[in-house]
């Protein structure tokens, strides 16, 4: 079957299903029992975090017409975003903004020039593996494999090359100035409500694993600048039996739940006599018991067992947390290299925000943190290894026909319909490779907590790098040149040398399944990220049979979170194949458009109204992410540039090694000049952050003063983005008040953020719903593990102020 045949029938399939989809979703969208999936931050009482605390404000309402909300999602500003829900989930819809724009800018190229160019003047011809030459047909025709050796036509390939280059250059430098502009928000943002004044101190030497030692040191360095310390002390058992309580609350909540059902039942039919709800203790073998009674008991065990666990001492942690007063004293004892002469100990970094820390990492020594990420390296090579099995089958159902050839029983099925065979090869492939990428998630992310990584959103950024990684080498490479070693086998066995030939030939030809799954994230796969089909289907039957009470309702509806780690893996694998596909294979390039025209529509869509942000990482995202680009912009220019060598263009081959090196060393060079600039305030921004007072910063910038009450931050007019207010509301549609992100939030003396979020975290709840739960707290689901001091007791805070 032809390629163009498999092309049409996955298109077929796939738009009927996404039209289908999104259909549903502004049907379901414009209900109002489905407010809850589809518009949850817009409860402010119920989901946003004490806006004193973060200062994530509510949305704009949006318009109730079948597609009206479309262009108000679109031209919502940036700034809307930032406050509402942070600079990660900004730099998230920035991201898929500039995707938008380059493929779009790629699609005009692709569409309008290279494809009737191959298709107008190729005169290749191909030999396929029975001997025959024939000339491309059918897409074929419009990508590179079309065109002959030596043939003129490879200039206007290499030129555009050249002009998708410069534009993505262009795109990637505005991207990093707007995260340096927003990342000097936040970071002054948090320097003004005290959590951007810590440092982590990793891997404490024995003599410094004590409050008072600590805070003595650090008092002595910085004398009046430092404002308090705190080490951890471990306490996952006081956390395991907090878990234990609240499962045990909600089983005893669904069985009162069910006892007053029964007895309303008896109420109306006194004939049917109400049994209280039994359960056994064990799966099938335990003993059956009244579970009212048996959850109440329990639960009063689990308390007598926490005031227990909280008298008792522990012995501190290997990494602790010190608070500054000053932005300079901050910024300096971070950039200290060497404060003790003991190998590996006492390094610094500015600490996650206490929401963010994954506490039970802090207790790992550097030793068992190396000996933990080198294991970690190795399983994941190897993972990497073996997944190359499933993903190596994957790429030969694209050659249906190959495959019957090795395998005899599948000739029938692949000689029965055409079209059976053109919906095989063209849908279920793709479908199958997104199957086994919805897997590798879950095992990365166990990977990051066993490295010992310290806070979630670094866990992020180490899901993505291993993603990424994962998904180029066994989704890219490997079906790239499976597929086509698997077609060809007979004639490397022949010949070994055609190897080159084999390849450069080949490479085109995957554009055909790559294309086919593009469609199937962009066609079904985003639209169903807007219908949430889980919280549709399987909330609406657990909140009309299960949930009876508010807290059961909360538990229900609780919104999903964003990970980011994973996110961006995927949406880098459309980055890479249309990237690379766009001058030899551009038919791949509107699907690509499609997909993050519907991509950044969805997502802005799901941050702004859907999301709730459990932790801030600030951005750290985009570093690693620009490195993923330039990377990916190098492959792609080494893969034209083997394929140009292949056709023996004498005028286009020369050149197009040197475009890959000025692409990698103007990309290197954006590196190395905003990466550490956006990372750290600058010594003169924090001086008058200290002072409480920002004067002139020199060469035409803008300068505001810095008041206790001021609630307004201009930044230098290089970064401030045109047309917006640095700290604007949002338009809530009501008379809701936010505080903006950079707003002064003022802290009690000597109190450290940290040991007050594990006070609230660990402090048992009482009748009235005080305690766990303070203000950073990411909910039951997943709630870190918590620790105190040894000293502490109820109602105390943890830390060792200077004063003492």
């Amino acid at each position: 079957m032809s390629d163009t045949t498999k092309l049409v029938a996955a298109l077929t399939t796939n738009a009927f299903i996404g039209a289908t989809i999104l259909i549903l979703f502004a049907l379901f969208r414009a209900r109002k029992s489905c407010e809850w999936i589809y518009m949850p931050r817009y409860n402010p009482h119920r989901y946003v975090n004490p806006q004193q605390r973060n200062g994530w404000v509510r949305p704009p309402l949006l318009p109730d017409g079948f597609v009206a909300w479309i262009q108000r999602v679109i031209y919502l500003k940036d700034d809307v975003v930032y406050t509402t829900a942070g600079l990660d989930a900004l730099m998230y819809t920035l991201f898929m903004h500039m995707c938008l724009k380059l493929f779009a800018f790629c699609t005009l190229l692709g569409v309008f020039i290279l494809m009737p160019m191959y298709s107008e003047l190729g005169h290749n011809v191909v030999v396929s593996s029975d001997g025959a030459r024939t000339r491309p047909q059918g897409i074929d025709r419009l990508s590179l494999t079309s065109i002959e050796t030596e043939s003129n036509v490879l200039i206007m390939t290499y030129v555009t090359s050249v002009v998708l280059s410069a534009y993505a250059c262009y795109l990637l430098k505005g991207m990093y100035l707007k995260w340096i502009a927003y990342r000097y928000r936040h970071l002054i943002s948090n320097a003004q409500n005290g959590m951007g004044l810590s440092v982590l101190v990793q891997y404490l030497p024995e003599k410094l694993q004590d409050d008072v030692a600590l805070a003595t040191f650090y008092h002595h360095v910085f004398e009046d600048k430092f404002e308090s310390s705190m080490i951890p002390r471990d306490f996952s058992r006081l956390l395991d039996l907090r878990q234990k309580i609240d499962d045990y609350s909600w089983k005893l909540e669904l069985a009162e739940t069910k006892w007053e059902d029964l007895q309303q039942k008896q109420k109306e039919n006194p004939k049917k006599v109400a049994k209280r709800p039994m359960h056994r203790t064990k799966f099938l073998i335990g003993k059956k018991v009244d579970s009212i009674t048996w959850y109440t008991e329990e639960i009063e065990n689990l308390r007598v067992k926490i005031e227990q666990e909280m008298l008792k001492e522990r012995k501190p942690l290997a990494q602790g947390f010190v608070s500054f007063n000053s932005a300079v004293a901050a910024l300096s004892c971070e950039g200290i290299r060497a404060p003790s002469a003991v190998p590996y100990a006492m390094l610094h970094t500015f600490a996650p925000e206490p929401r963010d820390v994954y506490w039970p990492n802090l207790k790992l020594t550097h030793k068992q943190r190396a000996l933990r990420t080198l294991l970690v390296s190795a399983a994941t090579f190897w993972l990497v290894f073996f997944w190359v099995i499933p993903v190596t089958f994957v790429a030969s159902l694209t050659t249906l026909s190959a495959l019957s050839r090795r395998l005899p029983f599948l000739a029938p099925i692949v000689n029965a319909n055409p079209v059976i065979t053109g919906y095989l090869e063209g849908f279920l492939p793709g479908l199958a490779l997104i199957i086994f990428n919805i897997l590798l998630p879950k095992i990365l992310l166990l990977f990051a907590k066993i490295e010992g990584i310290e806070a979630d959103s670094w866990m992020q950024v180490s899901v993505f790098k291993r993603f990424s990684i994962f998904i180029f080498i066994n989704n890219f490479l490997v079906i790239t040149l499976a597929g086509a070693v698997f077609d060809q086998i007979d004639v490397l066995i022949n010949d070994p040398t055609s190897v080159i030939e084999l390849l450069g030939n080949s490479i085109p030809k995957a554009a055909t399944f790559f294309t086919s799954f593009i469609m199937i994230l962009g066609f079904v796969g985003i639209p169903l990220q807007l219908l949430n089909p889980g919280h549709l289907i399987v909330g609406t039957l657990m909140k009309k049979t299960l949930a009876k009470t508010e807290a059961q309702q909360d538990r229900v509806e609780a919104p999903k979170f964003i990970n980011y780690g994973v996110d961006y893996g995927k949406h880098m694998l459309v980055v890479v194949l249309g990237f690379c596909y766009a001058p030899i294979a551009p038919i791949i390039l509107p699907f690509a458009l499609v997909y993050f025209a519907l991509g950044f529509l969805t997502i802005k869509f799901k941050v702004l109204y859907c999301f709730v942000p459990t932790d801030e990482g600030g951005g750290a995202m985009w570093p690693e992410l620009f490195s993923k680009i330039r990377v990916t912009m190098l492959v792609a220019h080494l893969t034209l540039a083997g394929i140009l060598a292949l056709k023996k263009n004498a005028y286009v081959t020369p050149l197009a090694v040197p475009l890959a090196i000025g692409c990698w060393f103007y990309t290197g060079t954006l590196m190395s000049a905003y990466n550490v600039r956006g990372k750290y305030l600058t010594a003169e921004m924090a001086m008058h952050l200290d002072n409480d007072t920002v004067e002139d910063l020199g060469g035409g910038q803008k300068h505001v003063a810095f008041a206790a009450n001021e609630t307004r931050l201009l930044l230098p007019a290089q970064y401030d983005l045109p047309g917006t207010d640095a700290c604007a509301y949002a338009d809530a549609g009501d008379s809701a008040v936010a505080t903006p992100p950079c707003a002064r939030v003022p802290t009690d003396s000597g109190e450290n953020v940290y040991s007050a979020y594990l006070h609230n975290l660990v402090h048992p709840r009482d009748d009235a719903g005080n305690g766990s739960g303070g203000p950073y707290s990411k909910g039951e689901s997943v709630a870190p593990v918590s620790v105190m001091c040894p000293h502490m007791t109820r109602g105390q805070l943890c830390g060792t102020d200077r004063r003492v």
